[in-house]
C-alpha cells in the first residue's frame, strides 16, 4: 500500500478553467455522502479508536466539518476581494478539543452534510467571473482563484477520507508486531 504524504507537503498546480467548476463543486458536494459510506456499518468503538497517535476515523470526519467556519469566511473574503485569505489554524486545535470520538458518528456526518450543503448552495450561485477572483493563500504563499480554493477544499476532503480509511484498515488488520 502506498503511504499517503502529509497534507502540508502537498504542492498544487492551479490551472483549471472556470468551466470545470461544476465538476469540482460536485466533488465538494459529495464528500459527506462518501464519508457516510466509509463509516456505514462500522461499530462506534472502532470509528473512535486512534491509531499510532493519529486521529480516529471519527476525528477525520469531524475535522472536515470543523473547517466549515473557515470555508465560509474564505468564501466571503474572495467575494469581498480580500488581498489575503484567513490562515487556517495549523495546530487543528478545534478538532483536538472537539471530542469527536464521544459524539455519535451519525450526528457528526449529519452536521457535516448540513453545513457542507449550505456552502455548496452559496458556491452554486457564483458567476464565471466570481470563480476567477484571486486572493493570496496564506500557507501556500501564492495567489489562488476561488476555483483553485474549491479544488483545494476537495483535495483536503479526499486527504482526510483517505486517512480515515487508513485508520479503519489498520484496525481491521489487528495489532502489529510487538515493538
Amino acid at each position: 500500500m502506498i503511504h499517503q504524504m502529509d497534507w502540508t507537503s502537498r504542492t498544487f498546480s492551479f490551472d483549471l478553467p472556470a468551466g470545470v467548476f461544476p465538476a469540482v463543486l460536485e466533488r465538494v458536494r459529495g464528500t459527506p455522502a462518501r464519508a457516510a459510506a466509509l463509516v456505514a456499518g462500522v461499530p462506534e468503538e472502532v470509528l473512535g479508536t486512534r491509531i499510532r497517535g493519529g486521529w480516529s476515523a471519527k476525528e477525520h470526519v469531524g475535522h472536515l466539518d470543523d473547517l466549515h467556519a473557515l470555508d465560509e469566511r474564505r468564501l466571503g473574503e474572495f467575494l469581498a476581494r480580500a488581498e489575503v485569505l484567513t490562515a487556517a489554524d495549523m495546530t487543528n486545535r478545534r478538532t483536538e478539543e472537539a471530542r469527536h470520538n464521544g459524539t455519535p458518528t451519525a450526528r457528526l456526518v449529519e452536521g457535516f452534510r448540513a453545513r457542507r450543503e449550505a456552502l455548496v448552495l452559496r458556491l452554486e450561485r457564483l458567476s464565471e467571473q466570481e470563480v476567477e477572483i484571486t486572493s493570496m493563500h496564506p500557507r501556500l504563499r501564492r495567489p489562488v482563484r476561488l476555483i483553485d480554493w474549491v479544488y483545494f477544499v476537495a483535495e483536503h476532503d479526499d486527504h482526510h477520507l483517505a486517512r480515515a480509511r487508513e485508520a479503519l484498515r489498520a484496525l481491521s488488520a489487528g495489532p502489529g508486531p510487538p515493538g
